[in-house]
C-alpha cells in the first residue's frame, strides 16, 4: 500500500502524545529558523542536559521526512504490540520510534552501523551519541553499531523487526541480503513491518537511476528473497509487481501523502508493507 493523503485522528493523536515526528513544535521552529544560535543548537542536541532533551521528545534529534508524520504512527499500530516483546529496528539511527517502543514495555534492540549510507549523503552520527541519546530516554534500547548481517544474532529471537525508509538507502545488492537476514532472526508468526520511499523522480518515472538518498527498489523481489509472506500491500501500489503502473501512480496521487524533498526537489511517496514469517 501508499500512505495515503489523510491521516487518521488515531496517527494524529499518537504523533501529538509522542512530539512526533520533529520534537516539540518550540524546537523545531527554532533549529528551523534563522535565529542566533539555532545552528549552535543543532550541532551541540546531543550535549543538552537529559531534561531539556526529555521535553524535546524522542524525536528532535534527527532531521526527518514530512512522511514520517504517517510512518512512525502506521508502524507502531500495524500489528499487535504487546510489553515484553522483543523487537528490533533496522537502521534506526537517532529516530526516537525505537525509544517510543521501550517506552511502551516492549525489549529493543536497534541495529545501525552508524556511517553515511553514500558519499552524497552527509550523515554524522556515533555511537557515543547514540548512547547519549539512550540514556535521555532511560537507556533502555540494546544497540548494535553493525550491519545487520553482521550482528551474529540469534534464529528465531524476534516478534518484530521495523525498517522505517531504510532500504532504500542501501545499496541495491544488499537488499536480499539484509531482508533474508530478517527472516533468519524473525520468530514463527513474526512480523516484518517496513515502510520505503518511492521516489518519482527515478526509475520507473524518469530515466534517472537514483538521487541523493538512493533508487526505487522492486519491493516484489524484496519479499520472494526473504521467503516471507506478504500479510499487508497492494501490488498495485509496490514498485516491481507487474500490477505496478507508474502512470496510474501519477493519475491517482491526489489520494496518496505527497511529499516534496526541500533539498533533491523530488516527490516522495511511502510504500508499506508487513510480511509474516510462517514457519
Amino acid at each position: 500500500m501508499l500512505a495515503p493523503k489523510i491521516i487518521s485522528n488515531k496517527f494524529t493523536d499518537w504523533n501529538q502524545k509522542h512530539k512526533a515526528p520533529f520534537g516539540s513544535e518550540w524546537w523545531y521552529k527554532f533549529v528551523n529558523s534563522k535565529n542566533r544560535g539555532s545552528n549552535f543548537a543543532w550541532r551541540n542536541r546531543f550535549k543538552i542536559p537529559y531534561l531539556l532533551m526529555q521535553q524535546i521528545g524522542a524525536f528532535g534529534f534527527q532531521h526527518n521526512s514530512q512522511t514520517r508524520i504517517f510512518e512512525y504512527p502506521w508502524c507502531f499500530f500495524a500489528t499487535p504490540l504487546e510489553a515484553g516483546m522483543r523487537v528490533l529496528e533496522v537502521g534506526a539511527g537517532a529516530s526516537g520510534f525505537q525509544f517510543i517502543l521501550a517506552e511502551h514495555g516492549l525489549e529493543v534492540t536497534s541495529v545501525d552501523p552508524l556511517i553515511n549510507p553514500s558519499e552524497k549523503v552527509d550523515w554524522l552520527f556515533t555511537s557515543h551519541q547514540f548512547n547519549y541519546l539512550n540514556q535521555a530516554f532511560r537507556g533502555k534500547v540494546n544497540f548494535i553499531q553493525d550491519f545487520l548481517q553482521n550482528a551474529q544474532i540469534e534464529s528465531n529471537t524476534y516478534d518484530r523487526v521495523f525498517s522505517i525508509s531504510a532500504i532504500e538507502h542501501i545499496p541495491p545488492e544488499e537488499v536480499a541480503p539484509l531482508v533474508k537476514e530478517i527472516a533468519r532472526i524473525l520468530k514463527p508468526g513474526g512480523f516484518f513491518i517496513a515502510t520505503i520511499d518511492l521516489f518519482l523522480d527515478c526509475y520507473p518515472f524518469t530515466a534517472k537511476i537514483s538521487n541523493r538518498y538512493g533508487s526505487n527498489i522492486s519491493i516484489c523481489s524484496l519479499i520472494e528473497a526473504s521467503g516471507l509472506r506478504i500479510k499487508v500491500g497492494n501490488p498495485c501500489e509496490l514498485y516491481g509487481y507487474p500490477e505496478f503502473k507508474p502512470e496510474n501512480i501519477h493519475q491517482q496521487l491526489d489520494e496518496f501523502l505527497v511529499v516534496k524533498d526541500p533539498w533533491e526537489k523530488c516527490l516522495i511517496l511511502t510504500q508499506c508493507i508487513i510480511l509474516e514469517k510462517v514457519t
